[in-house]
């Protein structure tokens, strides 16, 4: 399966797909609003250039999919570029009344907006399970350590908004994107050890389990400085030196790799590796670590049998990588635990309800879109943060491996930011036209024409600089 979501294939399949139902989503909202006002359209085409498929339908309207699939458009009949006879000046754009234009020309991003509040209400409604903010030890020398937060801290609020969930703190801390100050983190110490004790309860045995609070909730004051303006490798939480605490995976091996080093060194299923080089591994992911960085070498490994403690001398094996690293392989494997019930939160939502957080989100992320763009436009933030279409192309990749919900909330968060962009009061976006009849309205009559295109030169030109920008940061990152 890794094999199909990581080919070119699949990037492109799921891009294109993305992409075409956000386009199509869009023109729908221009077309079946100059329908329902009366005006004939003559093309509704999703991509440009060269027709791939077409269809005349009954109402004389062409539709089409064309070669180019990042955008699309809806032709409607315009005294300004057809010829157009008298008895059909009446189905002409530009004769409708100034107020249907508007609501023509903003139907496409306004619909964008209420299909991604439909994706985010299907979501919720679908009850999916999210994982509470729970720190682990806090990076040496960041911020967070520095500041005193410890290991097992729920974070309950960021600057006073409730974070019930990993991506809240997300969402919370790009709030403050290119700011100087402090964070306000409010916390709540948990048991930890009740807490792993939660995750090795097999699922079948555990009853209800709850939070292991301790004490009461704290206010940290986390400070920082130009926040997230420039780096963009790591998440908001990393950045200031927290980590998802997990629990810990006991080395009890439940898989022995034939011909492998931990198999001729007389290894079984069942036992328990508690030390590697007499050094202690608790957890599992700290026993990987050691082997890895030992490829070829001769190592002590110190487990458990049936209570009895052995030691055995064994030589580990070595695998190249495709960036000429050696590793090391021991050739054993372990059982997963599920978390603990109690750190998993599942939304039981009715429909209104999820339509309404759905509603919620949608306006939280138009306004995170909103501030990012103008910190960009006052340099609070650097130009590095716009992204295009290889870096889409790659997250939509990516969220479509990860699961349908996954690649249902991308498409969510991309159908925001369409409909964002495309109510910019820039000329050639649909937010410039909507500029220029907010004009008419208040002065009575329209926009000259020689303004207008004026205005689409420079408007053309501010779009080709920030998909330039944004292609730049692309390659890049590569």
């Amino acid at each position: 399966m890794s094999a199909i979501t990581d080919s070119v294939l699949f990037t492109i399949a799921t891009t294109l797909f993305a992409i075409g139902v956000l386009v199509a989503v869009h023109e729908a909202g221009h077309f079946f609003v100059a329908r329902w006002c009366r005006v004939k359209v003559l093309r509704f085409s999703v991509g440009f250039g060269k027709p791939l498929w077409r269809r005349v339908g009954r109402d004389g309207t062409e539709y089409v999919i064309a070669a180019i699939p990042l955008g699309g458009y809806v032709r409607m009949l315009d005294t300004r570029n057809d010829q157009v006879p008298a008895a059909s000046l009446a189905e002409a754009f530009d004769q409708q009344s100034v107020y249907k234009r508007i609501a023509i020309v903003a139907a496409g991003p306004v619909i964008n907006l209420v299909f991604a509040a439909f994706l985010y209400a299907s979501v919720q409604y679908a009850g999916v399970s999210h994982l509470v903010p729970v720190i682990a030890a806090p990076h040496a020398q960041s911020v967070a350590e520095e500041a005193g937060l410890q290991t097992g801290q729920k974070i309950l609020a960021i600057d006073g908004v409730r974070t019930s969930s990993w991506n809240q703190v997300h969402i919370q801390l790009l709030e403050r994107l290119g700011e100087s100050g402090s964070v306000e983190v409010l916390v709540q110490s948990l048991d930890i050890s009740e807490l792993q004790h939660q995750a090795q309860t097999p699922v079948d045995e555990r009853g209800v389990q709850t939070l292991p609070s301790i004490g009461y909730a704290q206010t940290y004051q986390l400070p920082i400085s130009n926040w997230l303006s420039d780096d963009l490798e790591t998440s908001p939480h990393s950045q200031l030196g927290l980590s998802i605490w997990r629990p810990q995976i006991p080395v009890a091996l439940d898989r022995i790799v034939d011909g492998g080093a931990a198999q001729q060194a007389g290894l079984r299923v069942g036992d328990h590796i508690t030390h590697f080089n007499n050094e202690p591994t608790p957890d599992y992911a700290v026993f990987v670590n050691k082997v890895q960085a030992s490829p070829g070498q001769q190592v002590q490994v110190t487990y458990q049998r049936q209570g009895v403690r052995r030691d055995v001398t064994l030589r580990l094996q070595s695998k190249e990588l495709e960036d000429g690293r050696l590793i090391g392989l021991i050739g054993v494997g372990v059982k997963g635990l599920a978390w603990p019930d109690s750190l998993l939160e599942t939304p039981d939502l009715s429909v209104f309800e999820a339509l309404n957080n759905g509603t919620k989100q949608v306006w939280q992320m138009m306004s995170l879109t909103l501030k990012t763009l103008q910190r960009m436009l006052f340099g609070q933030v650097s130009v590095e943060h716009l992204s295009g279409p290889i870096s889409i192309a790659k997250v939509a990749s990516n969220s479509a491996a990860m699961g349908l919900i996954s690649f249902v909330t991308f498409m969510a968060y991309l159908s925001v930011s369409l409909g964002v962009l495309n109510l910019l009061p820039v000329p050639v976006l649909d937010g410039g036209h909507l500029l220029y009849y907010l004009i008419e309205m208040v002065t009575g009559k329209p926009v000259p024409d020689r303004i207008q295109r004026a205005g689409l030169r420079i408007g053309m030109a501010l779009i080709m600089t920030m998909m330039l920008i944004a292609l730049f940061n692309d390659v890049a990152r590569l």
